[in-house]
């Protein structure tokens, strides 16, 4: 989330972002932390009707300014999925498709973000593509990552997003495994398997009442399509010579 310009599907404007958050406010929403979503998963809880999950991968310095006040103002948490090699640093893991880069959070912004009730949770230490890489590269992907959080937070992190929400059974494994307790994919169908949990992207086209709005099941559509184009991103990752993206 930035004022800055890109060509990048997965942002929203400041503006947008909080129309939305105030529309279901406004609808009597309630934002679920990630215990109670883990909950939720595992069948400790049910979901209640005004109850969803507010979550942001890859954890960009635009949230500490637009995202974090807004969601606090009207009472929500969130979770922000962190790929802790580049905390502090701009997001040269990524394409630069618009030619600009973007600050990923520091540590510091993390952990006074989380002392304010935000979750913070692993996205992996430098976002590839998991499926693309060995058993050996995928754990240590896991374990690196859960490490950072652990020593910024005192706790580590109990949750992984898959970076493109690119994962299947062996990943599934690898991250329970490594001692996490709950995986998260992109527009997927429910599957049952904590280690699997689906959201739905909000992208830049998505209505001023995302998700949960009439238009739901148009938007989860076009979250799966949007998802499977992201494998041209990780095609240019592979290709390019290393720093040049």
């Amino acid at each position: 989330m930035e004022r800055r310009a890109e060509l990048g599907v997965t942002r929203l404007s400041p503006h947008r972002f909080a129309r939305q958050i105030e529309r279901l406010a406004r609808s009597g929403w309630r934002a679920l932390s990630l215990r109670e979503v883990i909950a939720c998963a595992t069948g400790e809880r049910p979901v209640a009707p005004n109850e969803l999950a507010i979550m942001f991968d890859d954890a960009y310095r635009g949230l500490r300014e637009h995202a974090f006040p807004i969601l606090a103002a009207h009472g929500f948490t969130a979770t922000c999925f962190v790929i802790t090699d580049y905390a502090g640093k701009l997001n040269r893991w990524d394409v630069a498709y618009g030619g600009r880069r973007f600050a990923h959070l520091a540590w510091r912004d993390i952990e006074r973000a989380h002392a304010r009730g935000i979750a913070f949770a692993s996205h992996t230490a430098t976002h590839p593509r998991l499926t693309w890489l060995s058993d050996a590269a995928v754990r240590r992907e896991f374990v690196r990552s859960r490490d950072a959080l652990q020593r910024a937070l005192g706790a580590p992190g109990n949750a992984v997003s898959y970076p493109f929400g690119a994962a299947g059974d062996r990943e599934f494994a690898l991250a329970r495994d490594a001692g996490y307790v709950a995986g998260f994919t992109l527009a997927r169908r429910k599957s049952g398997d904590v280690m699997a949990i689906s959201r739905i992207p909000v992208y830049v086209w998505s209505p001023p009442t995302p998700v949960v709005g009439v238009l739901g099941p148009i938007e989860r559509w076009a979250a799966a399509l949007a998802n499977r184009c992201a494998v041209g991103t990780s095609l240019i990752q592979r290709a390019a010579p290393a720093g040049t993206l």
